[in-house]
């Protein structure tokens, strides 16, 4: 049996009045995100030491204490001073040392448009599904557990995966909707679900690489124009390197589970199960239940 990990981390965008950090929905701070993505990336476990070496070591090299996205992209926090050349650098760096994995490094992504969200599903339907990192967590583990399960994959039978999630507010929500997949019946794919656990990302660095993908697929969501997305560059460059996993909720994808959602009238909080039909379509998702 082998074991595989998939370490991931969510994106949005914060309140524009609060500091940059991150800062969630809470009574104190009401703001709502209006683009959200949880994301990372998978592999198997000979790979993840390699690409830790090579990430703390360049972190070492240029004096930051860690990679992060946004900070990066503005050019503050520790990256505070930095020229754009010096900026362009090491983004091309941290992804050259991605792109060395070729396809034993998948990227994983589910993103949504809050308000979409909010429009098309009732309040019933979104307490079944979860609040939008829980929704887009879920979708991130039957989308990987689907794909070891696809005969193409090349996975063997015994084969699981592990999540590791940078901490935040909704941890204790994600690890235990986690074990409730990895038990329920109804989850076509829970034989591929090993553990899932909350760690920061100073101390566990491959958390960093996903704050990379989680960052990137935001910013394509986020920078959609007329329903069209659009890669940056930096995500577009791994394309041809890396696997892809991706799942928009888009108002298609919402009004095709909108009446399930709303059916399972004895769901309970989080409690919707998310199974990706067999012979899943990676391009065009189509979540059932």
């Amino acid at each position: 049996m082998a074991l595989f990990t998939f370490n991931c981390d969510e994106s949005y965008d914060s309140d524009p009045h609060q500091d940059r950090e991150r800062v969630l929905i809470s009574a104190k701070n009401p703001y709502v995100p209006k683009t959200y993505v949880v994301g990372g990336f998978f592999s198997d476990n000979l790979a993840w030491p390699k690409i830790k070496r090579s990430w703390d070591g360049k972190n070492r090299r240029v004096g930051v204490s860690r990679f992060h996205a946004s900070h990066l992209n503005a050019r503050d926090g520790e990256y505070k001073g930095w020229g754009k050349n010096r900026q362009i650098r090491y983004a091309k760096d941290m992804l050259r040392i991605l792109k060395k994995q070729g396809l034993r490094l998948h990227a994983v992504s589910c993103g949504m448009l809050v308000r979409e969200y909010e429009q098309v599903v009732s309040e019933y339907g979104r307490r079944s599904l979860g609040n939008p990192y829980i929704a887009c967590f879920k979708t991130c583990v039957a989308m990987i557990a689907r794909g070891m399960n696809d005969p193409r994959g090349g996975f063997y039978p015994e084969d699981q995966f592990a999540v590791v999630l940078d901490r935040n507010q909704f941890q204790t929500e994600a690890v235990d909707i986690f074990n409730k997949m990895k038990d329920a019946a109804v989850f076509r794919d829970r034989n591929r679900l090993a553990t899932c656990t909350a760690a920061s990302s100073e101390q566990v660095s491959e958390l960093q690489t996903a704050d990379l993908i989680a960052y990137e697929t935001f910013k394509l969501l986020h920078g959609a124009r007329g329903g069209v997305l659009k890669a940056r560059r930096s995500l577009e460059s791994m394309f041809d390197a890396n696997g892809f996993q991706g799942l928009y909720y888009g108002k298609d994808t919402l009004e095709k589970i909108k009446p399930k959602l709303e059916a399972a009238l004895d769901c309970a909080p989080n409690g919707f199960i998310i199974n990706l039909t067999p012979g899943w379509d990676r391009s065009t998702g189509d979540p059932t239940t």
